[in-house]
């Protein structure tokens, strides 16, 4: 669910130039997309720790990999 979140920019910004926070819809959004349907209440269980892993996660999206390196056993070519 944190890499849809991720993936498809979930989180809304406060104010010019503040760090984006995730919103309980789109929240929603992306547990619905993903057919769990979460309520609110989990939700909002889910939200702090996604907000943690957020930059973490965009380190790793923004990281580039050098097309000569070769994918992992786990994925077919």
């Amino acid at each position: 669910m944190f890499q849809a979140l991720a993936l498809t920019g979930g989180y809304s910004t406060k104010a010019a130039g503040a760090e984006p926070s995730i919103t309980l819809d789109s929240l929603r959004t992306v547990s619905a997309a993903h057919g769990a349907n979460l309520s609110d209440d989990r939700l909002r269980v889910v939200k702090p720790v996604l907000e943690q892993r957020l930059s973490q996660l965009r380190s790793l999206r923004d990281f580039e990999v050098d097309d000569s390196v070769a994918p992992t056993q786990g994925i077919l070519a």
